[in-house]
């Protein structure tokens, strides 16, 4: 009998690391309130936006936003209704500040409230954009009241850190990618000293496998979007057109893949594992097949470890100033399930930064019926995007939220009056959300901390200890109580009550719910309304034996007479449940989940899953008893 000595199990978890880490992806989520970390409350700062949206100032209206101020922090009512109402007693109107001549009151209250929505949904994204770079496992980020945002941070200790990360100002860049040529000199660079090599020149062998790595190598161009910026020729000065081509990259494929048109033609071919030694980056980091682009595809498995190679010293210290390293902000799908983010080289310094944009308006567009999105600059910012985009013809600027990209344009032709039009997005989501990221690029509403709590991982543990000893608990009295009530059939509704916990639990995690205290809480009261279910069934049978009818025909009219009274407890039961989560936040909402849950797998194993165990004992000839 072999042994598993510990290199077998390195080799092991190196194999299985993907199917791992997607088994855990799936397990059931734990709360703040079990796993500990920090729990933050944002305020956005809707007064400030509303001073900024001013078209006239005056002292009247500064001291109304002071007052609006002081008020916004002590109440959940609705921002515009409370200015509306503070200047009404001092005898002005909301168009007196914000509207033109034609608008009406109606109008501009929908304006102002259009604008604080989308300052909220833009202060969302920015958080969650961070939040994502920080590594935070399972967080929760959720938009609550009129101005507030909930972000629950699990298995986060440092205080410091979180206020440092929510409340500094969203950065949105426009940085020019880095010429190919020079972005694989400093990827050669960067493998030679993870190779051990001095040599810094780019060789045939660092561009080509054998065939056995290189599987890929019939993929057509891939790339995420490919935006083009087209020179206006209507006098719109339309900018934009994300082409979003195959990204049909293997995922077994472990290989520079093709020569990037720098080294000259590549003959030498190398094994995977030669090529692995030898070009241990490149391994990693894949480049575009018909080198069109230095991007570099990296598998979300390998993502971390490409990440460590950035931060190493040896690697900071030869990477020009004026080069840069950014992830793409989502992962594309190689079409067989693997996932591939794009390492962007890019220039060092920004050409542009978001505080220019006036405006973006994501949209349809009626001449060819594709989501667009729609930007404007001030007047400061079109003449640098006319300088900028006329200086750089068929390169690419990338729109940068955080240091993550979004998209990577390719400038068509010099674009005068800082309009410009996006097109080509996958979908309406896929334009809104580019929408927000270029507002947040000028976030009118600071962010600032209101509240904040750490949960020790101690109290979570605690909470876990005590959740599951009281379901146990729960189970075992539940559990006695029927089969000394009800013999045979309190057994098999038993069994019945462990299988509806098992659903339970597995409609969670397929569904990647967050198992919280209040979620426990809900999960007992099921089994209570399991065993409610049971009675009223178990009832109806022993009446129809008190009257001398059969045994297997006293369990069928047992089961079709209890059925209605047991789906109208389980219809209000589920009505409830869908309000709680609807108008519920935080702890309500994970209790409302796993009732709702729990409702739904106890109809399926009281109606179905008891009526099979028991006709099956009955066919048997099994004598079951109930009482």
């Amino acid at each position: 009998m072999s042994k598993l000595t510990g290199q077998d199990s390195i080799t092991f978890l190196e194999q299985n690391a993907a199917e791992l880490k997607e088994l855990q992806q799936d397990r059931i989520k734990l709360g703040l309130d079990l796993k500990g970390g920090m729990y933050v409350v944002l305020d956005v700062d809707v007064v400030k936006l509303l001073d900024d949206l001013a078209k006239n100032k005056d002292q009247v209206l500064t001291d109304v936003l002071n007052q609006l101020r002081a008020s916004t922090d002590a109440s959940d009512a609705s921002v515009i209704e409370q200015l509306k109402s503070m200047l009404a007693a001092r005898g002005q109107t909301l168009k007196s500040y914000y509207g033109e001549t034609r608008d009406t009151e109606a109008d501009i209250e929908a304006k102002l409230e259009a604008e604080i929505n989308g300052a909220i949904d833009r202060a969302v994204e920015v958080v969650r954009n961070r939040v994502d770079q920080y590594g935070v496992a399972e967080p929760q980020i959720q938009k609550v009241g009129g101005n507030r945002i909930i972000v629950e941070l699990p298995g986060v200790s440092n205080p410091e850190d979180v206020r440092n990360l929510l409340s500094g100002t969203a950065l949105l860049e426009f940085k020019l990618v880095a010429e190919p040529e020079n972005a694989v000199r400093v990827m050669q660079l960067i493998n030679n000293i993870l190779a051990g090599t001095t040599d810094t020149t780019l060789t045939n062998d660092s561009l080509k496998t054998s065939d056995s790595t290189s599987v890929a190598k019939d993929t057509t161009k891939s790339s995420d979007k490919n935006l083009a910026v087209k020179k206006d020729t209507t006098g719109k000065n339309k900018k934009d057109t994300i082409k979003k081509t195959d990204t049909n990259i293997a995922s077994n494929d472990t290989s520079l893949l093709t020569d990037t048109g720098l080294a000259g033609d590549t003959t030498q071919q190398l094994s995977e594992e030669e090529f692995k030694k030898k070009n241990p980056w490149f391994y990693l980091v894949r480049l575009n097949p018909d080198g069109g682009t230095a991007d570099g595809f990296v598998t979300e498995n390998d993502r971390p470890a490409v990440e460590r190679i950035l931060q190493r010293p040896d690697v900071l210290a030869v990477l020009p100033s004026d080069v840069t390293f950014a992830w793409s902000k989502e992962a594309f799908d190689a079409g067989d399930g693997t996932k591939f983010y794009i390492l962007y080289a890019l220039k060092g310094e920004a050409e542009l930064t978001g505080k220019v944009i006036s405006n973006a308006q994501s949209n349809i567009d009626p001449t060819s019926n594709t989501p667009v999105v729609n930007m404007q600059m001030n007047d400061e910012g079109a003449a640098d995007w006319a300088r900028i985009t006329g200086a750089n013809v068929n390169k690419r600027i990338a729109i940068v939220l955080d240091n993550v990209v979004y998209s990577a344009p390719v400038v068509r032709g010099k674009i005068t009056g800082g309009n410009s039009q996006i097109e080509g997005m996958a979908n309406v989501q896929e334009a809104k959300l580019l929408e927000i990221v270029l507002k947040a690029g000028a976030l009118p509403a600071p962010l600032k901390i209101i509240e904040e709590r750490s949960i020790g991982p101690s109290l979570g543990e605690d909470s876990i200890k005590a959740g599951i000893t009281s379901s146990i608990a729960a189970l075992i009295i539940v559990a006695l109580f029927m089969m000394v009530w009800y013999r045979t059939g309190g057994f098999i509704a038993d069994i019945a009550l462990v299988i509806n916990v098992l659903f339970i639990l597995g409609i969670m995690a397929s569904f990647k719910a967050t198992l919280t205290l209040p979620g426990i809480a809900g999960l007992i009261l099921t089994l209570g309304m399991a065993v409610d279910t049971n009675v009223l069934i178990y009832e109806r049978i022993r009446e129809e034996l008190g009257i001398g009818k059969p045994l297997k025909t006293a369990i069928e009219i047992g089961f079709k007479k209890a059925f209605s009274a047991i789906l109208d407890s389980h219809v209000t039961s589920i009505i409830t449940g869908v309000i709680l989560y609807q108008f519920g936040t935080g702890p309500i909402q994970g209790f409302a989940l796993t009732l709702l849950f729990g409702i739904v797998a106890n109809l399926f194993t009281a109606i179905v899953i008891t009526h099979i165990m028991i006709d099956i004992l009955v066919e048997k000839g099994v004598k079951v008893k109930f009482g």
